[in-house]
């Protein structure tokens, strides 16, 4: 089987004091998530406010004209991060039901 990754730079809009550990690590999360992808990504997003009341993460992910975005909440930057992977892994995995794709689609 052959994942289907981000080959594309993740755009990082930032809102209030994130550290750049933060950053990184919803990166790696995002890229993490994106391998369950049931199509190529074309571009991906991901925005870090900690601004807000309660940490909270975006993801905004395109997959060959298929617009998905998840948002989470948590007590720190790192927990609305995972949360944020899991809802993005389980949208993905709907999408992949939904389309008919039972594995990845290696190009």
């Amino acid at each position: 089987m052959t994942y289907i990754g981000s080959t594309i730079p993740v755009h990082i809009r930032t809102h209030g004091a994130v550290p750049p550990e933060a950053t990184d690590y919803a990166v790696e999360k995002l890229d993490a998530a994106l391998q369950h992808a049931p199509d190529p990504v074309v571009a991906s997003w991901v925005t870090l406010d900690a601004a807000a009341p309660g940490d909270r993460v975006d993801a905004h992910v395109n997959i060959s004209g298929i617009h998905v975005h998840v948002h989470a909440v948590g007590e720190t930057l790192q927990e609305a991060t995972d949360i944020m992977q899991e809802r993005l892994r389980s949208r993905l995995r709907r999408i992949r039901r939904r389309h008919g794709h039972d594995t990845p689609i290696a190009f």
